[in-house]
């Protein structure tokens, strides 16, 4: 493979896709490509950068939801650990324990 220029073929191993869904993509002009003839080729720079702008992050509310079900996942391992079961206190009796937890790390320091 060229460092700048690939043909369908190594572009195909580059993106690890299919050879005929890299043909349906320059079909429906959705990646960069030049053509020579009746040669097509792709130059590493533009594709790297089609894959750039094409890259998708997840909403910053899905981190937040996914630190929460993790914290929460942690508490609840460590009230297992204390040898308390979790489903059997109420909300008020959770929160109790939260705050000394807390309490007990701040003295802890």
């Amino acid at each position: 493979m060229s460092a700048e220029i690939m043909t369908i073929k190594e572009l195909a191993e580059y993106l690890d896709l299919a050879e005929g869904t890299i043909y349906k993509k320059v079909s429906n002009n959705e990646i960069p490509y030049t053509k020579l003839g009746t040669l097509l080729r792709f130059s590493k720079w533009s594709i790297d950068q089609w894959v750039s702008e094409n890259t998708v992050t997840p909403p910053d509310a899905l981190f937040d939801e996914f630190a929460r079900l993790h914290s929460r996942y942690h508490f609840k391992k460590w009230l297992e650990s204390k040898g308390i079961d979790p489903t059997t206190l109420s909300d008020k009796q959770l929160l109790d324990l939260v705050k000394k937890a807390i309490a007990d790390l701040a003295n802890a320091e």
